[in-house]
């Protein structure tokens, strides 16, 4: 198991496909990162969604590899690239799976600011949605039995 051989990931992150510019240039930084450093990546995984979405392809793929200790060195241009809260949880279980976790903090501080907003909307949606969606439910039940007792 000792001679697999272990991958240089380079992992990047947007929150919406308007920003694929910043998601290329964030891979740039990534390349331009590990070549200074002599390193040649073997993998880049790219995703398009939330740091609070747990479901994202090329997230799930990264722990899949790291599980399976494929991975001996995943690189990130800033911590919310790969979760927006949790960090710390990952960073240990991956130390214990033998997997290092470089951040650059090349992330621009507005465009940290803009995303973690756009977090924080979608999650206000969410719930107020669920809230919506609970009372709309109450209602009917009401409703219904109003017009039960309507008909007696």
């Amino acid at each position: 198991d000792d001679n697999t051989k272990k991958n240089h990931i380079l992992y990047a992150r947007v929150s919406n496909t308007k920003q694929s510019e910043d998601l290329n240039r964030q891979v740039q930084l990534l390349r331009t990162y590990t070549a200074a450093s002599g390193i040649i990546p073997d993998l880049v995984i790219t995703d398009i969604g939330s740091g609070m979405n747990e479901t994202r392809q090329g997230f799930l793929k990264l722990i899949d590899l790291v599980i399976d200790k494929q991975v001996d060195t995943i690189y990130i241009t800033y911590k919310d690239r790969l979760t927006r809260f949790g960090f710390g949880y990952l960073q240990n279980i991956f130390d214990k799976l033998d997997t290092k976790l470089v951040v650059i903090n090349a992330t621009a501080e507005e465009d940290f600011q803009t995303e973690l907003t756009q977090d924080l909307i979608s999650i206000i949606h969410h719930f107020a949605m669920k809230l919506y969606s609970n009372r709309r439910k109450s209602l009917k039940a009401i409703t219904k039995e109003l017009l039960a007792i309507e008909a007696d």
